[in-house]
């Protein structure tokens, strides 16, 4: 055990993320997968262009393409439209002045034009043979108008996308424009995911006396899918110490994280703590946070392991504030602060200083569109409907000693932290 451990301490949040960010080296393995396989993977290699965006000059409008030089100052300007330049179809020649094209968005520029004007600022002929341009419209014309030059957007040989993105579909469709197929990526993080307790049991069964149904882990596998790993369910483990070792063991050696609920607080049955210790090492065990003050984190080999509180909520806001940034670089991408906005408190809260405290929230806006934030009626970490209720979480500091009506408080909505809504 280390010392982060000594006198089993609370550690802040902040440093508990230092001390176990510093123990982390991120995976190296790589492979290769299709575009429509790689939403939410880690960019493994920097990708550069491969060719200039557009390729080509083209229309940023439905119009007429023509010589700017062609436009009367003094009176309306009849032009004659010699043919069309469509999307995927271009105009072959070039445009001789004294005439035009017509050109849909899109479309290549055709040789000779500098200038695009919108048809709906035309007259045209009733069979397409000539436009006629107004003066007010001739007047504010310039060079360039309507016209997207090649490479404009993306310029060959640039640098296109970083390793360690983890790729969004806007990411994978900028790769798609550039013609890859495939992408880099590092592999899958392989995560198992355990839940303990003798009075858990899996949804569908008749409860005996005492029990309950297990919901920790659906919040788990949730949550580490939107990371695009590699889920192993394996399942719920009663409090039997062999059992419990057996598992972990064999779990650790063919992962690289290790997820338990419950078992890591100071009761009776509480083994896993005791189990992780003695198999590898534990690092810390206890957090200045709130919910999730029993959290454990140590290393069995070569696998990383997170010892989770009991509670669902406590099991929510500890993965989403601790763990989360540990397998974000893990698998090779740079852990982000969470987005953090300022709400007006519609509540009043009071609490004692010396923990961060996360309170389920849902946000509004009012009449003036300021946000003002509300928070659930119970502050229970074992509350599980509060989390289906919230959209986010208000972040109280350490120092904090509550809330007051209108005050301004750190919201930090569950999209800004990987969950999807």
């Amino acid at each position: 055990m280390s010392d982060c451990c000594a006198g089993d301490r609370l550690l802040t949040l902040a440093d508990a993320l230092t001390a176990a960010l510093g123990t982390i080296q991120p995976i190296c393995d790589t492979e290769t997968v299709p575009l429509l396989q790689a939403y939410g993977r880690v960019l493994a290699a920097d990708l550069s262009a491969q060719l200039d965006v557009p390729p080509h000059d083209n229309s940023a409008m439905d119009g007429y393409a023509l010589h700017l030089a062609d436009l009367k100052r003094d009176q309306p300007t009849r032009l004659p439209v010699i043919g069309q330049s469509l999307a995927g179809h271009p105009y072959l020649e070039t445009v001789a002045r004294g005439a035009t094209v017509q050109i849909t968005t899109g479309a290549v520029l055709p040789e000779g034009p500098d200038a695009v004007v919108m048809q709906e600022d035309c007259e045209i002929a009733a069979d397409g043979s000539w436009i006629e341009i107004e003066l007010k419209v001739a007047a504010r014309l310039q060079a360039g108008e309507n016209i997207r030059r090649r490479g404009e957007d993306v310029q060959r040989d640039s640098p296109l996308l970083e390793a360690g993105l983890r790729l969004r579909p806007q990411d994978v469709a900028l790769a798609a424009a550039q013609g890859f197929s495939t992408l880099k990526v590092v592999r899958q993080l392989r995560v198992a995911v355990v839940s303990t307790g003798d009075e858990l049991y899996e949804a569908g069964v008749t409860l005996p006396p005492g029990a309950i149904y297990e919901s920790n882990r659906y919040i788990l596998i949730g949550l580490l899918q939107h990371l695009s790993c590699k889920v192993t369910d394996l399942g719920i483990l009663r409090d039997e110490r062999d059992m419990v070792l057996s598992v972990l063991q064999n779990a650790a050696a063919t992962h690289d994280v290790l997820l338990t609920s419950g078992g890591v607080s100071v009761g009776a049955a509480d083994l896993v703590k005791d189990v992780i210790a003695e198999l590898g090492k534990i690092e810390f065990w206890r957090l200045a946070i709130k919910p999730g003050k029993p959290l454990a984190f140590g290393w069995i080999k070569n696998c990383l392991v997170v010892g989770l509180p009991g509670n669902p909520v406590s099991v929510a806001v500890a993965c989403l504030m601790f763990t989360r940034p540990l397998m974000v670089k893990l698998m090779g991408a740079k852990p982000a602060e969470p987005l953090r906005l300022q709400a007006i408190a519609d509540f009043e809260f009071r609490r004692k200083p010396g923990r961060r405290e996360w309170l389920r929230a849902r946000l509004r806006f009012d009449a003036e569109l300021e946000p003002i934030v509300s928070i659930y009626p119970t502050n229970s970490s074992g509350a599980l409907s509060s989390l289906s209720w919230a959209d986010g979480l208000i972040e109280l500091p350490e120092d904090s000693t509550g809330v007051q009506l209108g005050d301004k408080v750190s919201y930090l909505p569950f999209q800004g932290l990987g969950v999807v809504s």
